[in-house]
């Protein structure tokens, strides 16, 4: 997953991570630029910083 804590955006505090229940929890990224297409983040847990392919990662 690659994750820099320097740079990295919390997911947890983003407007764009979105949650869905079916039976657990999926977290998903709807962000329109994101450049992985399913956007899924975790399942029952969300990561502690973001992944590679966040659009709002400092570049």
């Amino acid at each position: 997953m690659g994750l820099r804590s320097d740079r990295a955006h919390n997911c947890a505090e983003c407007q764009y991570m979105k949650t869905y229940d079916y039976g657990k929890r999926i977290y998903y990224c709807d962000h329109a630029n994101r450049t992985d297409d399913m956007g899924k983040l975790g399942v029952d847990e969300l990561p502690e910083g973001s992944h590679e392919w966040c659009p709002l990662r400092e570049k």
